[in-house]
Formats: C-alpha cells, sequence, structure tokens
C-alpha cells in the first residue's frame, strides 16, 4: 500500500529531475544518493530509508547550501492539503539521523541552525570543493549550450562543406545542378541551428546562401563572387565561433522585481544572476506596467509593500492593484508574493478579498522575514513548477536543433518530446497529449504545413495549439501557415527566453477564451 501524497511527492521529484538533466547520483562526502537503483549509502554501508527519508536527504543534498526551516520543508515535501505538523516532521528527521549514524556518520550530519532550521553539515575545505564541483557541473548554464556545439560542430561543418562544394565547382565554371537541393537543405539547416546557439553572424549568412541557392535564375555570373565570398565568409567566422561567449547566454530567464527595498533588491539581483536569470527592478507599480510594455518576463516577484496615501496611512493597495491586474490580463504569469504577516491578516475585507484571488492561484506566497536566498529559491522552484505543467511537441527534422532548444527551455520546466521523424508523428501525439505542438516547416517527404491541416481534420485534435518555428521568413509561407490554422508563427533563429514567453502567451490567450466561452 502506499499514500497518495507521497506519490504525489514522488511524481514531482522525478519531473524536477527530468527538467533539469541531473546527474544520476549525488554525493556529499562518503553519503551517496543513486537515483536509478534508489541506493543510498553511507561509507559503502545501504540504507534502509522509507519513502519520506529518502525525499528528505534529496531535498538536503540537492540544496546543501540551504537552511530548511520546517515550514520550508513541509512545503517541498507534502501536498497543500494534508500538511504534516512539524513535529512529525521532526521525528523524520530524528529517524534519518539514527540510521545515519548506524551507518558511521556524525550524528549532526544533518545539522540545526537553531531558530531557522536543517541543513547538511558543511564538510571540510577540500571535500566540499569538490563536491561542489559535482553540483556545479549540474546546473544548466553556458557551459550546456558549449557541449552541444561541440557535440554537433562535425555535422554543422558538414554542411558547410557542400556549400564549400558548390563555391568551389563555381569557380571551375561546373556547377553541379545535382548538389543544389542538398546545398539549399545545408544552408537553411545552418541558419536555423547556428541562431539558435547564438552565432547570429553565421545565421545571418547561411540564410544569405540561401537566398542565392533558391533563385531560378542561379548562379548567373554576376553571383557567382558574392556566393563564394559569403561561403569563405562563414567558414572563418564557424572556426572562430566561440559558444561560451555567444549573445545565447542572454537568453536567460527575465525575473522582473517589484520591491521598494533597495538592500534587499540589490542582494537579490547577486542571487539571481547566480541562477542564470536577468533581472529588471521596479519600485513602484507604475514602472512595473512600463517594463511590461517593452519585455516579456519570466516570472514576477512582487512584495506586497506599504505607500503614502493622501490620509497618510500606509496602503498596500498600490501593489494589490498590480497584482489583481496581472492576474485578469496574464493568468499563467507565475507570481511570487512577499507579504507581511500584519498584512496577511489584515481585516480591511477589500485586502483580505484580493488576497484570496492569489491564494486561489498557483502561484507562491511568502511571509515576512523572507531572505534573498530563500525568494530565489522560490522563484526557480515556482518557473520549473509553471513549465512541468505544460507539455509539448516539438517536431524538427534537424536533431541539433532540437537539442538547443531542449537546453535553451530547461530553465522553464517544460515536459518536452521533441521528435525529429514526421512519420511518427500520430504515435507521439497520442501517447503524449500535448498541451501545445511546435512544428518546422520543411521537413523530409511531410513537411510541417501538411502535418498542421491533417491535425485540423482530426476531430480529436482540431483545437489543439500549433506554433511554426522554422527558418522560412516569406510572407507567403506565414499565410499559408496560418490559413490552414497555425496559432502563431516564429521565425529562426530564436532563444529560450523568446520562445518561452511566446508559448506561456499563447497558452494564456487559449486558456482566458476557453474560460470565457465556458462562464457565457
Amino acid at each position: 500500500p502506499f499514500n497518495f501524497d507521497e506519490l504525489t511527492v514522488r511524481i514531482h521529484a522525478l519531473l524536477r529531475r527530468e527538467a533539469q538533466a541531473l546527474s544520476s547520483v549525488l554525493k556529499w562526502g562518503n553519503l551517496s544518493l543513486d537515483f536509478n537503483s534508489l541506493e543510498v549509502i553511507y561509507d559503502e554501508k545501504p540504507l534502509n530509508l522509507t519513502v519520506k527519508e529518502y525525499a528528505l536527504l534529496e531535498l538536503f543534498l540537492r540544496n546543501h547550501k540551504r537552511v530548511f526551516s520546517l515550514d520550508g520543508i513541509i512545503e517541498s515535501l507534502w501536498s497543500f492539503e494534508e500538511p504534516p505538523t512539524e513535529g512529525a516532521v521532526r521525528t523524520h528527521i530524528k529517524t534519518l539521523r539514527q540510521k545515519l549514524k548506524k551507518a558511521g556518520a556524525a550524528k549532526d550530519l544533518i545539522e540545526t541552525v537553531y531558530g531557522i532550521g536543517y541543513r547538511l553539515k558543511p564538510l571540510p575545505d577540500s571535500a566540499e570543493e569538490q563536491t561542489e564541483s559535482n553540483f556545479a557541473a549540474q546546473s544548466p548554464d553556458s557551459t550546456e549550450i558549449a557541449a552541444v556545439w561541440l557535440q554537433h560542430k562535425e555535422a554543422m561543418s558538414a554542411r558547410l562543406a557542400v556549400l564549400e562544394k558548390i563555391a568551389i565547382t563555381l569557380k571551375e565554371n561546373n556547377c553541379d545542378q545535382e548538389l543544389k537541393p542538398e546545398a539549399i537543405l545545408a544552408a537553411h539547416k545552418l541558419a536555423g541551428s547556428l541562431g539558435s546557439l547564438g552565432f547570429s553572424d553565421g545565421s545571418k549568412l547561411a540564410r544569405k546562401l540561401e537566398d542565392f541557392l533558391v533563385l531560378e535564375t542561379f548562379p548567373q555570373p554576376e553571383q557567382i563572387e558574392p556566393f563564394n565570398k559569403l561561403v569563405n565568409n562563414l567558414r572563418e567566422k564557424f572556426d572562430r565561433y566561440n559558444p561560451s561567449s555567444s549573445s545565447v547566454l542572454d537568453s536567460s530567464p527575465l525575473l522582473l522585481i517589484v520591491d521598494n527595498d533597495r538592500d534587499f533588491t540589490g542582494q537579490l539581483v547577486t542571487q539571481a544572476a547566480a541562477n542564470n536569470f536577468r533581472t529588471a527592478i521596479a519600485t513602484t507599480a507604475s514602472q512595473a506596467r512600463e517594463i511590461f510594455q517593452r519585455d516579456c518576463p519570466a516570472i514576477v516577484l512582487l512584495r506586497i509593500f506599504q505607500i503614502r496615501t493622501k490620509t497618510d496611512r500606509d496602503s498596500p493597495i498600490d501593489s494589490l492593484d498590480l497584482l489583481a491586474q496581472l492576474h485578469q490580463q496574464m493568468p499563467l504569469l507565475p507570481i511570487v508574493v512577499i507579504v507581511s504577516e500584519t498584512a496577511l491578516f489584515n481585516t480591511n475585507k477589500n485586502f483580505t478579498e484580493r488576497l484570496k484571488v492569489m491564494r486561489g492561484k498557483k502561484h507562491t506566497l511568502l511571509v515576512q522575514p523572507v531572505t534573498p536566498t530563500q525568494a530565489m529559491d522560490a522563484v526557480t522552484e515556482l518557473l520549473r513548477r509553471f513549465g512541468a505543467e505544460t507539455k509539448i511537441i516539438i517536431v524538427d527534422d534537424d536533431s541539433l536543433f532540437l537539442e538547443v532548444m531542449r537546453t535553451s527551455l530547461k530553465p522553464w520546466g517544460f515536459a518536452i518530446t521533441t521528435l525529429n521523424d514526421p512519420h511518427q508523428f500520430w504515435q507521439v501525439l497520442q501517447a503524449t497529449s500535448p498541451d501545445l505542438l511546435i512544428l518546422d516547416v520543411e521537413m523530409p517527404d511531410v513537411n510541417g504545413i501538411e502535418l498542421c491541416h491533417m491535425l485540423r481534420s482530426a476531430r480529436n485534435w482540431s483545437h489543439l495549439p500549433v506554433l511554426f518555428l522554422t527558418a522560412h521568413q516569406d510572407l507567403q509561407t506565414q499565410e499559408q501557415a496560418f490559413y490552414i490554422g497555425a496559432d502563431d508563427y516564429i521565425s529562426k533563429p530564436v532563444t529560450g527566453t523568446q520562445l518561452a514567453t511566446r508559448i506561456l502567451n499563447r497558452l494564456s490567450r487559449i486558456r482566458t477564451i476557453q474560460s470565457k466561452t465556458l462562464s457565457s
């Protein structure tokens, strides 16, 4: 027999692991936890843990620098509907400590930080440095993009070699027309994959080469020299390209901080940068609205702060108005709200009702005092949780591009299924039941336009949101996509932030329309 709350926690834990692409083993000194075998070992001695003890240990190992309060542990490991008592959590920690001690661990390996909570006891400097390197390798950062580049660099170079072969034949006045379709496809794929890796200059050059190749008049004598220059320029830049310094690293999620506490926001900006977030700061609700008009934040951290009114009374109405507006206009936007304990129990009916609205959403409520670390942990977890609720299929015959998209979208935690063979489309569609479908236009045998047309003709899938993501920028292809039922159209290259924002905005609009339809 099993408890459904425990099952839910385990499912969420597995989804988080998939979203973060973590290593299968977590280590802390002589302690190790293996996700594949579900074994916990201390100094080569296996530990027999209950489900909750295992989950507790995993929580501490994943967040080895964080101090967890009892409330924080309950929020992380139990469902909201039936949380345990603090005494029950202490009992779980006590039995876990006893089992660790029996295996030879120090009795305070899980350390009590009095007045705050619990954490893993820091290791000696040398041991912690080694463990830190293991944990750092698990975090999604620029090294993942660089790894994708190195893994597929040879394949991309082969595509470029096809273009160089065309250039050589042009110099010899012996253009191989049979090679032209292959060269068009090579240029097309390079334009998309290079751009997605942050190599915008290379993407632009590849697109110009494709524009030459698709011309019916190509090659005319006056076209040969500029074509060859483009090929040589692309090869030169390709060989010098360094993905670790590319603009794709700026595609991290944008966190909008709405807070008038300068010390807090300053520390939070530092914490956000360490977690691969960009930040924008607004000290008033009006500034926040200006930022929304200019940018598309992925998530918002909003403090229900006090402002002076004409009656010289403290009132949080300004930030509450902003919160209500965001709920109405962007119901899928994840929001972390910080509120004081005094405000939380405010007897003002208007204030209380608005807080009830916030609690009804799948957002996060933090009660002061809150440290910048705690706030950033809440932001990271909420963004992943929002994404994990959205199942997406991306269909593209370019495996490199699919891998780049999976890596770039990782901070949002979307449940992503990639497919590079359109022949398996219906099988994967039925097995996955996605919330949104992303299609490329140009694919072998069956293109994205045809897939979308068939989808709209199928009764069960006619309302599935479809987003086209393609290197085709011509108006004719766009019109054709919308004519057969596309909901959105994005031209490659695209960053993870741009795509995630379009996905969330599209789903938000669709669900808002559905909600209004049902209510009417």
